[in-house]
């Protein structure tokens, strides 16, 4: 029987509403995840996503032979309303699986670092689309963005969004060969996320569109 999510849950996805012309904000203080969100530039991308992404000019991915996945960071804490420590740990355990099958398909995927290794880096939260762009100030909890998403559209001019942020790095060097933001609209997770399995299958999906664009050279 499925364990309902209460609408608190918040899991870091980046999510635009379909339709909105979106942009990145440069000048706004990053949250620290992605080295540097002024070097993501937008890329043509699925109806009901926008994807911004960039690659080091002198990073070739092909020259990377095996892969090291670091736990998947969620942004979501335990709450009074129901979320608890077990149904967030549970749900970065069964995206943590999705993960590696995915990056698996391409590369091996190892535990230690060594020339060649690179390191993939996933973080998944909520966030809000105020007026004309996204801000990376504007994130929030993984619950609150399901929250805003089940009621009405508008509400407060704020439209709810989710964010994949995606970070390859070398693995001796730390030296940033791409990067990568998703955002998922709100109409996209609004009907489907209301318990702990569907949440993770979407979010699954979310992450494979997202390491798709991650992958290539």
């Amino acid at each position: 029987m499925k364990k309902s999510l209460n609408l608190t849950l918040a899991l870091g996805l980046g999510v635009l509403l379909a339709g909105c012309a979106t942009k990145m904000d440069p000048t706004t203080k990053a949250p620290g995840f992605l080295p540097n969100y002024s070097l993501l530039k937008p890329i043509p991308s699925p109806d009901g996503t926008q994807i911004y992404s960039y690659k080091s000019p002198d990073a070739k991915l092909s020259d990377y032979h095996a892969a090291i996945i670091t736990p998947v960071a969620l942004y979501q804490t335990a709450t009074e309303s129901g979320v608890t420590a077990e149904q967030i740990e549970q749900a970065r355990t069964n995206i943590n699986k999705g993960i590696q099958q995915i990056v698996s398909k391409k590369l091996p995927i190892t535990d230690k670092s060594a020339p060649g290794v690179a390191r993939v880096n996933v973080a998944i939260t909520g966030a809000t689309l105020e007026g004309e762009g996204f801000s990376v100030r504007n994130l929030i909890p993984i619950s609150a963005a399901i929250k805003l998403a089940s009621m009405a559209t508008g509400l407060d001019n704020k439209k709810p969004i989710m964010v994949v942020e995606i970070k390859v790095v070398d693995s001796q060097t730390d030296k940033l060969l791409k990067e990568t933001v998703t955002t998922i609209s709100g109409e996209k997770f609004r009907m489907n996320s209301n318990a702990v399995e569907e949440f993770q299958k979407l979010a699954t999906e979310w992450v494979q569109q997202a390491l798709k664009y991650s992958s290539s050279d």
